[in-house]
């Protein structure tokens, strides 16, 4: 702290200095029997004072009378005080009074200080004065507190080693010394003034901290990174060239070899999935893809559950999503070989899903069968708008129920969404004993026009047959009550299991069935037929046979041929709007053809395929669905299951052409295989009728079903799996 001298004012008398022996008066001689007051100084100067600071003198009151002298009051103005107030000495005595000066503001002070007394000379009184220290580092500016613009003015401060003379505005700023040279106000440890404090003192983002590079304005943690440019100006320590953060570099700057850098789930270590897109960016697009990496998959509750024996996609709200329905027909059986209630599980689409959706009673909507081995869930599809209100219905099949004559239920979309179960179906067809109807059924299929799909439901009777009611229908009624029944002597599994989704395959504005069954004969021992059901205004009624009334479109060239051991219709493939047929010959090939009204009258020659998807290898396949646009060339392509693998495994075939005209193709979109828990080659068992956009993005997306499916290889359970198949394609 700095010390002050007392400077002595002296008051001028006859031209000369008075000093302090005079008392602050003359020295006429003493008059006896008076009081008379003498004062030790004549003035008091405190000069420089810190505001705050109490800085004191003393005066010294003597009588030089010969009576008391009493000074009744001792006054000064603020900041100034005097203590005692009052004194009374006694004639040569003296007494002595403190003086205190306390400034309260950066001021200059003057005042007198007052002796009121009984000498008979009258008062008598002393000047005082005090300064306020402004500058007191003495660096030519004023410290803030009094008006100037010094930030810091204490000479005495432990500055490590600065000196306060060195701060004041303009002083040469040194940076990461904690302290504020040129009095800015800004941060000491933010040389670049961006507003982010050098990472070597904070490294804390959230406390303002974290600039890589505090001498460049253009880094720093919420910065805008551009990437590629090699400069990490968000200093997060991200690579540059990894704009994905999946620990793969861009193959665009010839930095590395991540063919999507705008997807972390595309990179060198990714798993392969069936989705469109290069997910290991090895050049090749869904090839030899592992099921099991699916990120998206919905099981069985319990064992012997069998989820995913059937599985379909479609909107049942009207909200632009997709559910996902995945039916066990042997939830709650007791054993493997036993029957079970069936569960129904509808999972609800939306932009998000969660990852691990769980297992299928815990879906959004559960239905279960009414009796404990109705077998709820063998078959699903969203059937269409059966009874025209607007919204897409859901059918589903109960094979167990009736002696194992079977039944269809379609209820209501909203209703299966709102909790509703097989009761409310708003209608239901049953079957007679051992008929098992409901083995398949036909979706989205308008046969006479009328703006309701109508159903069609596959069941025995000495070979394959189908059970045809128009829309609308209400109540309940058994398979002899339907608007028309069709037959077939063979019985190969492919006619039910690939029920057909209505197209419109003549152009004609009518929509109508495809079938086929490669165990007929004609014109030889299994050499297999596909058939047609037109559309037509009128409607088809009574019993009939195939190939009584159905236009056979192709059949087996000779025997075992297996022509049309599954058929369904695809998309337009060649833009003139009419959908295409795709057919299976056993072993050999997969034939897409074109639609037209030609095919009234045509018998298929394979030469005439629009494309021929070669068969290649040992297995045989046992599905065929149309699952959406895969390859986002605007047409639907074509899933096909097979499960004599040990495992089961199933692909999309492109519905692509090449060029403008006809071509063969013996590669494929995509593949995928199970695992050594997809037990006795049931991957892909259940596939859904047609593709659905589960979360909006308008790519049609997929699922597939695994009954056999155990939860692990050694374990002899068929819990089931339903693998979610989202569709990115680039």
């Amino acid at each position: 702290m700095l010390r002050y001298s007392i400077l002595i004012l002296l008051v001028a008398c006859d031209g000369g200095i008075a000093g302090p022996s005079g008392g602050g008066r003359d020295t006429s001689p003493v008059i006896e029997d008076e009081a008379d007051i003498s004062l030790s100084l004549t003035g008091i100067d405190f000069g420089s004072v810190e505001v705050g600071t109490t800085y004191q003198e003393f005066v010294t009151i003597t009588n030089r009378g010969t009576t008391e002298l009493v000074v009744k009051t001792i006054s000064v103005e603020a900041p100034f005080t005097a203590n005692p107030l009052t004194v009374t000495v006694q004639p040569g005595g003296s007494s002595q009074v403190t003086v205190s000066v306390a400034a309260t503001d950066y001021s200059e002070f003057n005042a007198d200080l007052v002796f009121a007394s009984n000498d008979p000379d009258g008062d008598v009184s002393i000047p005082l004065h005090a300064i306020a220290i402004t500058d007191a580092d003495g660096d030519g500016h004023d410290r803030v507190e009094s008006g100037g613009d010094d930030c810091y003015d204490n000479p005495d401060a432990d500055l490590g080693g600065v000196a306060a003379a060195n701060i004041y505005p303009g002083a040469p700023e040194i940076w990461y010394d904690g302290v504020d040279e040129n009095c800015d106000g800004a941060s000491d440890y933010d040389q670049d003034g961006d507003g982010w404090e050098s990472d070597a003192f904070n490294p804390d983002a959230a406390a303002g901290g974290g600039d890589c590079q505090d001498s460049n304005s253009e880094y720093f943690p919420a910065a805008d990174d551009v990437p590629y440019d090699n400069r990490d100006t968000n200093c997060d320590g991200a690579d540059d060239f990894d704009y994905d953060g999946d620990g793969s570099r861009s193959d665009q700057y010839g930095e590395g070899r991540d063919c999507d850098d705008n997807d972390p789930n595309v990179n060198l270590t990714a798993d392969e999935q069936l989705n469109g897109k290069d997910d290991d960016c090895d050049g090749e697009i869904d090839t030899s893809c592992d099921i099991s990496t699916s990120e998206y998959v919905y099981v069985g509750k319990g064992s012997y559950d069998q989820a995913g024996y059937a599985v379909a996609l479609g909107d049942l709200d009207n909200d632009g999503y997709a559910e996902v329905i995945v039916g066990g027909p042997y939830y709650n059986a007791g054993s493997a070989s036993a029957s079970g209630r069936g569960i129904v599980g509808i999972f609800q689409g939306g932009e998000t899903l969660p990852a691990s959706p769980g297992d299928v009673s815990d879906a959004d909507r559960t239905i279960q069968g009414d009796g404990g081995t109705d077998g709820l869930g063998n078959y699903v599809t969203v059937i269409g708008d059966f009874d025209g209100d607007g919204e897409n219905d859901l059918a589903m099949s109960a094979m167990n129920i009736n002696s194992n004559g079977g039944a269809v239920y379609i209820l209501g979309g909203s209703d299966a969404l709102s909790g509703r179960d097989t009761g409310d179906a708003m209608y239901t067809m049953s079957g007679t004993s051992s008929q098992y109807l409901g083995r398949g059924v036909a979706t989205m299929a308008d046969l006479d026009g009328d703006g309701l799909d109508d159903l069609a439901a596959a069941f025995s009777s000495s070979g394959n047959a189908i059970a045809f009611t128009y829309g609308g229908a209400s109540g309940s009624e058994s398979s002899t009550g339907a608007d028309a029944t069709w037959t077939e002597t063979s019985s190969g599994e492919g006619f039910y299991r690939n029920a057909p989704v209505g197209s419109d395959l003549d152009g004609d504005g009518y929509d109508d069935l495809l079938f086929a069954d490669g165990t007929t004969d004609t014109p030889s021992t299994d050499a297999g037929s596909v058939w047609v059901v037109w559309g037509q205004p009128g409607r088809y009624s009574g019993t009939q046979a195939f190939t009584s009334f159905a236009t056979t479109i192709g059949t087996g060239a000779s025997s075992s041929d297996g022509f049309g051991t599954l058929a369904q219709t695809g998309g337009d493939m060649t833009g003139d709007g009419v959908d295409e047929v795709w057919v299976y010959e056993n072993d050999t090939a997969i034939y897409a053809f074109a639609g037209g009204a030609y095919l009234r009258g045509v018998h298929l020659d394979t030469a005439s395929a629009l494309v021929t998807y070669e068969w290649e290898g040992s297995y045989t396949a046992a599905l065929m669905r149309r699952g959406g646009d895969f390859s986002g060339d605007g047409v639907d392509d074509m899933f096909v299951g097979f499960e004599d693998t040990g495992t089961g495994a199933f692909l999309w075939l492109k519905s692509e052409l090449t060029g403008s005209g006809w071509a063969s193709k013996t590669d494929y979109g995509g593949y995928a295989s199970g695992t050594s828990d997809n037990a006795n080659g049931y991957l892909a068992y259940g596939m859904a009728p047609l593709g659905g956009d589960i979360n909006g993005d308008g790519k049609a997306d997929y699922v597939v079903g695994d009954p056999q499916k155990e939860s692990a290889a050694s374990t002899p359970t068929k819990e089931g799996e339903a693998y979610v198949l989202f569709n990115e394609h680039m």
